[in-house]
């Protein structure tokens, strides 16, 4: 039996297998939450089939980003000690076991497929902007997707932060020397396209890490001096006045939020800004009771309705009833709920080692440090690890930025 595995093996080339279905789980990404769950199970059934651990392991052990993930993951892990909810800390140790493709993909990758990955990715996105532009154009219906928030296959919220990246990364490409002329005419084009699937839809999120964004880039590409500000003031009032007079759904938004830190001024929280702030509120009760390893895993909810309960917080019954179905609506308040001030360290550590992570190609160092701004930016108002699409697009990209940094692959 061994030895037929074994010939088996022998007759797989594990390379091109790895690329295939790295450059499909990349387009495919955008597009169906089946196919992501698909490959999240099938690439590390594939890794584990491959053998070679001993190497695998070398990387992963020698490698401060995959340590630091080891050592964040191994402490939720470790959180079941404390958890007292084990059906609700399955289903959150069952995400954060996607989180294993990352290893998958750092030791599997290789360096020159990188560029080709990203690209396939861009298809996916556009696939979905062009069905976006469909629904909202009423040229065809799509699932939920509606002409007020044409997101086609996921939450606005989480669609925003795709095509804030989507876009950051365009930008950044029109912004470097290493495309011709015809091709950046193409970026732009497409980049056109981003944007305005940014400002249809309903994601302030997106939104508002693409500032930030922006920023960085201008930063990365031209320093800090009189023109890099001019040119990222003169980006920003550009890109976000014509998403106000343009788009009905973005003003709309805009005077929302308005709106929402004037209720918070009132001592009304009653809003979608005011419940975070609530939820921060609330995060801080738990903290004084379980500062440093916090309520476990699987015990957010619990902790939550317990302190909402007990009616000490500025909101309304009805909104208290919406926030008791929900989580934190933030990943570092949740990461702090369920495991402390040594999980959110080790959470820290994590952001700390991929910034710092040195990688050789230039563009996609400035592309790891964008896609990390847009990504912990976003975290501040969603938990984005428990969220399957973001969390998977966390999962490539992070992969990806590995590989890079290596100094040989295996």
């Amino acid at each position: 039996m061994l030895y037929k595995i074994s010939n088996i093996k022998q007759t797989i080339n594990f390379d091109k297998f790895y690329f295939y279905a790295t450059i499909l789980f990349a387009f495919t990404l955008p597009l169906s939450r089946a196919m992501v769950s698909f490959f999240i199970i099938f690439l590390p059934l594939i890794w584990i089939f491959e053998g070679q651990f001993k190497s695998k392991f070398k990387l992963i052990w020698n490698h401060k980003v995959l340590q630091a993930i080891v050592l964040f993951l191994g402490f939720n892990l470790l959180s079941l000690l404390w958890t007292q909810d084990y059906n609700n800390a399955q289903n959150t140790l069952r995400l954060y076991g996607y989180w294993l493709t990352i290893f998958v993909l750092a030791t599997s990758i290789k360096k020159d497929n990188i560029q080709k990955i990203i690209t396939f990715f861009l298809y996916g996105m556009l696939l979905s902007e062009l069905i976006a532009y469909g629904v909202f154009f009423e040229l065809w219906n799509f699932k939920h997707a509606s002409i007020n928030n044409p997101s086609p296959f996921m939450f606005w919220i989480d669609y925003s932060i795709f095509t804030a990246f989507t876009a950051i990364l365009l930008l950044s490409r029109l912004f470097s020397n290493h495309y011709l002329k015809k091709e950046k005419i193409l970026m732009f084009l497409f980049f056109l396209s981003t944007i305005g699937n940014l400002f249809l839809g309903m994601g302030r999120t997106g939104q508002v890490a693409f500032i930030v964004a922006i920023i960085v880039m201008i930063v990365l590409h031209l320093k800090i001096n009189f023109k890099s500000i001019f040119i990222t003031l003169t980006l920003i009032i550009t890109i976000y006045g014509a998403g106000y007079i343009i788009s009905d759904t973005f003003k709309t938004r805009v005077q929302s939020g308005i709106s929402d830190i004037q209720k918070i001024q009132n001592h009304n929280y009653d809003t979608s800004w005011g419940i975070r702030i609530v939820y921060w509120m609330i995060t801080y009760d738990i903290l004084k009771e379980n500062p440093f390893f916090g309520v476990g895993v699987g015990d957010y909810e619990q902790a939550l309705k317990k302190k909402l309960e007990l009616n000490n917080y500025p909101i309304s019954e009805s909104t208290q009833d919406f926030m008791l179905k929900y989580h934190a609506h933030n990943q570092y308040l949740m990461v702090i709920i369920q495991i402390g001030l040594l999980g959110l360290l080790l959470l820290f550590n994590i952001v700390y080692q991929l910034y710092r992570m040195k990688i050789e190609d230039d563009e996609i160092k400035k592309l790891s440090l964008l896609f990390l701004t847009i990504y912990f930016i976003s975290s501040m108002a969603e938990p984005l690890w428990i969220k399957q699409f973001t969390l998977a697009l966390f999962i490539l990209f992070v992969g990806i930025f590995i590989v890079a940094s290596q100094k040989k692959t295996l």
